[in-house]
């Protein structure tokens, strides 16, 4: 089944290199840019602003309502595009993945850990001609967006597209960044719980 909705970015379609296991998606050019360059690009008044924490709302409600749900994994402002109708759509799904069982671990469950990140920013594609999967491995984690159970490890469930959301929303309503690199240093060990005397 292919995603339709308003907020979110239409899939055009792919190229592929089966040689070297490289997958392009291609996506309409939104010349907008993404939301934050769009705040900053002039002076929005806030019904301005609320509709476009209102258009990834509902983008991120269509994919967590879909059967099975979809968890994008990476949102964030950066991964919001405007489009000409000034309307915010979700975009960059390399990290998504479809929710088929538990959305989230049982409490007496441990997390399991992210054991293949990749520390550079690209995009690689596995493709599988045994079950005629694409699996898209995209960069680590965006800091920034990452709820605290990302950051102790834990794979993106729904709550944490939420979490980011909320940031997202934060962002865009007070046109700032969530919090400084400084104040990150702290926030990592937090999350983690490995805070020292």
């Amino acid at each position: 089944n292919g995603l339709s909705h308003p907020n979110i970015i239409e899939v055009l379609g792919f190229v592929e290199d089966m040689e070297k296991k490289i997958v392009w998606i291609v996506v309409p050019w939104e010349a907008n840019g993404n939301v934050r360059e769009f705040l900053r690009s002039g002076e929005w008044d806030i019904p301005e602003r609320i509709s476009l924490m209102t258009d990834v709302s509902f983008g991120l409600e269509y994919l967590h309502s879909r059967d099975p749900p979809i968890c994008h994994g990476d949102l964030k402002s950066l991964n919001i595009l405007v489009n000409s109708l000034y309307r915010a759509v979700i975009a960059d799904f390399g990290s998504a993945r479809i929710l088929r069982k538990d959305l989230r671990p049982e409490a007496n469950q441990q997390p399991t850990p992210h054991s293949e990140r990749r520390d550079d920013a690209s995009l690689v594609a596995v493709l599988s001609a045994s079950d005629a999967t694409l699996t898209l491995t995209g960069p680590s984690v965006s800091f920034r967006w990452a709820s605290p159970e990302i950051m102790r490890g834990e794979d993106p469930h729904l709550a944490s597209d939420v979490w980011a959301l909320g940031w997202i929303c934060w962002e865009v309503s007070l046109l700032a960044s969530n919090f400084q690199c400084s104040i990150a240093l702290t926030f990592t060990p937090v999350c983690r719980s490995d805070l020292r005397s």
